[in-house]
């Protein structure tokens, strides 16, 4: 069953990934009506806290060895950024989420990590997916809602492949993954971009679905009936 909400007035960094590049009718029902689509991968979250959790307080260096010298510093928590601003006028739009990880470098400037776990490639393929979702919660950190913000020089994914599985059959039982992390370099110009056509079809007329959308496939052959 479908989630009914409030209208909001934040936009989540994760449906910048995914929901906004499947179909945008389902995008603008959540934002402008609280119509979410069911939920799915529910392994998700926990997965990525397991993660993050094994780096806290940990230098760069027990990451990636290509990370400039710093420490994970923060991890887990929900930020919000300012307004969004477009073409010099203040929208109503804010970017709300709860980032894996803040490294905080010694020259002062901050990196953003996303963990993933993942059976596919790990690849730059990934970083052309997630871009979006990065420079979202790097928006939130430089621009923040309350406080002063901080530079953020680096984001990136932490990616974990599996690859195998161990057991003793009683009651240890391991998953094996292969480590990977992905530098994505900064684009806050296509951030800005994208959010500028975001917030120009959130403020317009119910769009189109999208054409591989399966959940309005699923309602309007459900409404056929």
């Amino acid at each position: 069953m479908t989630s009914i909400k409030s209208p909001r007035d934040y936009i989540s960094p994760s449906d910048l990934t995914f929901l906004w590049g499947e179909c945008k009718k389902c995008f603008w029902l959540k934002y402008r009506e609280g119509i979410s689509r069911p939920g799915f991968m529910p392994l998700v979250g926990p997965m990525s806290a397991f993660q993050e959790s094994r780096y806290r307080n940990q230098e760069t260096s027990s990451m990636d060895s290509s990370l400039p010298s710093g420490t994970i510093s923060d991890w887990g928590k929900s930020i919000e950024s300012s307004p969004i601003i477009i073409d010099g006028v203040e929208t109503r739009w804010r970017i709300k989420g709860k980032y894996d990880v803040v490294i905080t470098f010694h020259n002062g400037t901050l990196g953003l990590v996303d963990c993933k776990v993942t059976t596919g490639e790990m690849d730059e393929n990934k970083i052309e997916l997630y871009w979006p979702q990065l420079e979202a919660y790097a928006y939130a950190l430089e621009y923040p809602l309350i406080g002063r913000g901080q530079k953020v020089s680096e984001t990136g994914l932490l990616m974990w492949r599996i690859v195998a599985a161990e057991t003793n059959f009683t009651d240890e039982n391991v998953f094996i993954a292969d480590k990977s992390y992905l530098s994505s370099p900064r684009r806050q110009e296509d951030f800005y971009l994208l959010m500028k056509e975001v917030i120009s079809i959130l403020e317009g007329s119910l769009p189109e679905a999208g054409e591989k959308c399966t959940t309005c496939k699923f309602f309007n052959k459900r409404l056929a009936i």
